[in-house]
């Protein structure tokens, strides 16, 4: 295509968006709103964060304050004492960039302000952590997951009605790690020059076929894939801007919720798509780097003689594998009840001794009142269903329970913590801890407990539980989750199990 026609574009664009049929304009749509609503970094967060100030009364008034409180924590930090070249400006500035970057995680944890004040330290690390996850999902997850909204309106420019589950069609496996090296690369060199305003904007429109390309051909390489889009856009940057612009009138009804998301948000999608397809001719045929001949033509539908598309970008297969469907644990319901109680028995069993070896005192030291502890039933059971697939390989088992195991203690400790104000362990005095939460030696020993729980203590239980009958199995079942649910009960009414060698509230 050696000319670029305008009316043409224009006109293909709103036919597909608009003229095909109802179905396909309300799929579109549904479309255009699930990727905005993904690509949208913080908003539902955002939401639910100003949903429950207004429930509690907190607003945006504390923030500033408690900016300051985490930044006067910061400077008092052993971190920021010892080490030379951690300096306190450095440190402000980290925790007022974080603060704009993430700020709805300073608003989440001031919903409890008691918290807020004991634990600034984890707050601020939670900050870190937050920060990281959200750029790995804003670079590797969110700007890989928008190939498949344009593989999708892409198929809708020659299908009359594309199934929702082509949005999956570029996601196999093979081709993950691929794209997200590829839209990295671009998201970067778009953002590194955007710094200078008009390069950002040249780049743009130089690399706007990034996207799409990988949407036909997600195994393209990043080298092929700007060569290829720099050899489209050539000479036709100015072309598509007014392109664009000619339906200014349509991007203003973007300010209206709902009218945006059917009209305008349904059009951008289809005009983009046409655009791609308009600079697609201007490469000769036959180049490698387009999977998909029958995009050239527009008999796509007719590709196949019963009338169904030919697609070279085949489903996923949602399916589980045979060997994993056919899967089978081992161990029945009540095994399963059996080991929860076990494990929870043995946990207050080696917390109440332990105690008793060291201060020479009987202490309940449950959370609890009965004889039990429920974090080591849960995380003993999570470790057999889990891992019991891995009984060949001790050392991956060991390492994974370790896992499994500081992943509950910690989400348990924080719970405690951040809703009942109470806390149960303290491991800042020990060595290579995390917020005082876990630590290295107990989780080495919870990963002993987990080969012991794996290897001994299930088969253990199961082998018991066959001795009894169906009956007796259902019936001591009944009994022992009957107590541990009148325990809750007794729980929730007074209190949590507190007092001196136990923990409790603050």
């Amino acid at each position: 295509m050696n000319t670029w026609d305008y009316r043409q574009i224009r006109k293909t664009a709103w036919n597909t968006a608009f003229h095909k049929s109802k179905k396909s304009w309300i799929l579109i749509a549904i479309v255009c709103f699930l990727f905005a609503f993904i690509g949208t970094s913080n908003a539902f967060q955002t939401y639910i964060i100003n949903a429950l100030d207004s429930l509690i009364g907190n607003s945006d008034a504390m923030l500033p304050r408690n900016i300051d409180f985490l930044k006067e924590y910061a400077v008092t930090t052993k971190l920021v004492r010892d080490i030379p070249f951690i300096t306190s400006d450095l440190v402000l500035g980290i925790i007022d960039g974080l603060s704009k970057y993430v700020t709805w995680v300073i608003r989440l944890f001031a919903i409890n302000m008691a918290y807020f004040k004991r634990n600034p330290g984890e707050i601020i690390f939670n900050m870190i952590v937050a920060a990281i996850v959200t750029a790995i999902v804003r670079f590797f997850i969110q700007n890989v997951i928008v190939i498949g909204k344009n593989r999708y309106v892409m198929e809708n420019r020659f299908q009359k009605e594309v199934p929702l589950r082509r949005i999956t069609a570029p996601f196999h496996k093979k081709n993950i790690l691929n794209m997200m090296w590829v839209m990295f690369r671009y998201q970067l060199i778009i953002l590194i020059w955007s710094l200078t305003v008009i390069g950002g904007v040249y780049k743009y429109y130089q690399y706007g076929m990034i996207p799409y390309i990988l949407a036909e051909n997600p195994s393209v390489k990043w080298k092929d894939a700007k060569a290829l889009s720099r050899q489209m856009t050539d000479g036709y940057k100015m072309k598509i801007f007014i392109t664009k612009l000619s339906y200014i009138y349509m991007w203003l009804l973007k300010l209206i919720p709902i009218i945006g998301l059917f009209t305008s948000a349904v059009l951008e999608a289809q005009l983009d798509a046409e655009i791609y397809f308009s600079l697609r001719n201007r490469v000769p045929e036959g180049c490698e780097q387009f999977t998909e001949p029958t995009f050239g033509t527009l008999p796509y539908v007719d590709a196949r003689p019963d009338k169904s598309p030919k697609y070279i970008l085949k489903n996923i297969n949602l399916e589980m594998p045979r060997h994993r469907k056919n899967f089978k644990l081992g161990y029945s319901i009540t095994d399963v009840v059996f080991m929860f109680f076990a494990f929870c028995f043995i946990g207050w069993i080696w917390e109440v001794g332990l105690y008793l070896v060291n201060e020479h005192t009987f202490v309940n030291r449950g959370t609890m009142y009965g004889p039990w502890i429920p974090i080591y039933g849960c995380g003993g059971v999570a470790i057999v269903l889990l891992l019991n697939r891995f009984k060949a390989h001790k050392g991956k088992l060991f390492i994974m329970a370790m896992a499994v195991c500081a992943v509950l203690e910690y989400a348990s400790s924080f719970i405690l913590d951040f809703i009942f104000n109470a806390s149960y362990w303290d491991y800042h005095d020990m060595f290579m801890n995390l917020n005082g939460r876990i630590c290295i030696s107990g989780l080495l020993a919870f990963g002993i407990g987990g080969l012991f729980g794996v290897y001994i203590a299930a088969p253990t239980i199961s082998r018991f539980a066959d001795i009894l009958s169906k009956k007796q199995r259902y019936a001591l079942c009944t009994v022992l989750c009957s107590a541990f649910i009148a325990d809750f009960i007794c729980c929730v009414i007074f209190g949590f199990n507190s007092g001196s060698g136990v923990g409790g509230s603050y």
